[in-house]
């Protein structure tokens, strides 16, 4: 049995805001919005990874202030991170540590995300 990667489902406070934030920053782009089961669904692309973006529904549990235990990360591999960086501080990122090397071929950053959620660029060498 073989698994490959499909998507990550995120849910928003504003599915709009969180659309725009990740076209703007990572030129992701709106593949297709459906409806499956009364579900509003933006489906995204961003380079090899799909986001799968639904507003928060009545009933669903309300975010919290303090920390969240499920994910709160999205790992993006680029290969030059100082220019990506240097660009997405230019489109108005707000990071949150580095660049900064972590072991010998690796190099990482971290910026805010929308919905609490936190971006880590990767860079292998």
């Amino acid at each position: 049995m073989t698994f490959k990667h499909d998507h990550i489902h995120l849910r928003c406070r504003d599915l709009e805001a969180s659309i725009k934030y990740y076209q703007e920053m990572f030129g992701g782009e709106v593949v297709a919005r459906l409806q499956p089961r009364g579900l509003t669904l933006v489906r995204m692309a961003i380079g090899d990874t799909f986001l799968a973006l639904s507003p928060l529904r009545e009933g669903d549990p309300q975010p919290s202030d303090g920390p969240n235990w499920g994910a709160y990360e999205l790992g993006f591999l680029v290969q030059d991170i100082q220019r990506v960086c240097q660009e997405l501080k230019a489109k108005g990122a707000e990071f949150i540590e580095g660049p900064l090397k972590v072991r010998s071929g690796v190099t990482v950053a971290f910026l805010k995300a929308p919905d609490d959620m936190q971006i880590e660029l990767v860079q292998r060498d």
